[in-house]
């Protein structure tokens, strides 16, 4: 076969069954699976031939219903929540207990103590005066602290005698926020390529006067974030594909989590837009910026991120206590390992996330959540058809 240029590979991947994918506007899809991470051609072009064929709504060609733990058949009128025992190692008996399911019509009825929200959302001392009077850039300076400055000055430097110890960097902190103020000029005043910023003709003046055009790229080409000779060999159990940036991502994290959240939470997925070559893009085709690297993000109502992770197709860690809820529940449970417990937080998802174990789980852990649900994950419950529903 030849090769495929980006137009035909977005035209196969829009055959692909609708359930593979997390989108909002999917939510009435019956089916799902989990996407697949190809890291060549190859690989990509075999994984289109097998997803073509599309799947039925029976529960036990879910992979998602396959990794999910079993519910309990029992249940009284006074049970509020369901109990979630911890997941078997057969996946049968995992179905079958989900088949035995039972569910009943009642009125779902909270009081206003259960539904009154009683976190407390005022900022810390640290942050309540930026968040009245601060400037743009000491909000910048909360987030890009000098700490993490010196970090990717010090890696840098390392980085460029690691490269050739004759000629090093020589970076400074100043040098280096003046390098962060030329990526923030162009990412607002757009031009084709990086040198027409310096052109004599059409050049932004403003950069000119920062640095010269081969020292932005001399920093641009030895900027570095982690230590290349602590990066563990692929073969390696805790090999990390994120090595290079994890600073930055816990750092952030870090950062992130010390403003409150509100009551009301939602989790999704966001895409970083790229256009490099690299085996861990992504392609969502209802996403506004269709191809890039894929982040599940917690966010407020307002769109403050809390927490987010970034997918490399290799992650589904869990703590010793927590159930076992698949690839794509697992992402809720790790995002809202931070969000407070017993105050009623809620927290929203679409169809790609929610399934019975997960709502539960969250229940018990004293969080509230909601979101759209593809009816193969509702076992035995006697739902009115789509067509009926739409009217």
């Amino acid at each position: 076969m030849p090769n495929l240029n980006q137009k035909q590979i977005e035209e196969y991947l829009a055959l692909i069954n609708d359930g593979e994918r997390s989108e909002d506007d999917l939510e009435e899809s019956d089916t799902e699976g989990h996407e697949n991470f190809c890291e060549n051609r190859d690989d990509l072009l075999h994984d289109l031939e097998s997803q073509l064929e599309e799947e039925n709504d029976d529960p036990d060609n879910d992979p998602f219903m396959a990794g999910d733990p079993p519910l309990i058949n029992e249940a009284t009128a006074n049970d509020q929540v369901p109990q979630v025992p911890f997941p078997s190692t057969s996946q049968a008996s995992r179905r079958a207990t989900m088949r035995g399911l039972v569910w009943k019509v009642k009125n779902f009825v909270l009081n206003s103590d259960q539904t009154a929200f009683h976190g407390d959302t005022t900022y810390p001392p640290e942050l309540k005066d930026e968040a009245t009077t601060g400037t743009p850039y000491s909000i910048f300076s909360h987030f890009i602290t000098s700490e993490i400055v010196q970090r990717i000055v010090e890696e840098s430097n390392l980085y460029s005698v690691q490269k050739n110890v004759t000629k090093p960097l020589n970076l400074s902190e100043t040098e280096l926020r003046k390098f962060m103020a030329i990526l923030i000029y162009m990412s607002v005043i757009k031009y084709p390529n990086v040198r027409l910023y310096w052109s004599n003709t059409v050049g932004f003046q403003p950069i000119k006067d920062i640095m010269t055009v081969n020292r932005f790229e001399t920093i641009r080409r030895f900027l570095h974030f982690n230590n290349n000779e602590k990066h563990l060999p692929k073969e390696h159990p805790q090999h990390d594909r994120l090595h290079k940036i994890r600073p930055i991502i816990s750092h952030l994290n870090e950062k992130f989590a010390l403003v409150p959240m509100e009551q009301r939470l939602s989790i999704d997925e966001q895409m970083c837009a790229t256009k490099v070559a690299h085996f861990m893009k992504q392609y969502l085709p209802n996403k506004p910026h269709k191809w890039g690297f894929k982040l599940y993000v917690m966010c407020s109502v307002k769109g403050y991120a809390h927490k987010f992770e970034m997918y490399t197709g290799q992650e589904n860690e869990r703590l010793p206590d927590e159930p076992d809820f698949g690839p794509v529940g697992n992402v809720v449970v790790r995002l809202a390992r931070g969000v407070p417990r017993h105050i009623n937080h809620i927290i929203y998802f679409d169809n790609f996330y929610t399934s019975v174990p997960l709502v539960t789980y969250l229940a018990k852990q004293g969080i509230y959540s909601l979101g759209t649900v593809q009816s193969n994950r509702l076992v035995n419950c006697k739902l009115p058809d789509k067509k009926t529903m739409m009217k």
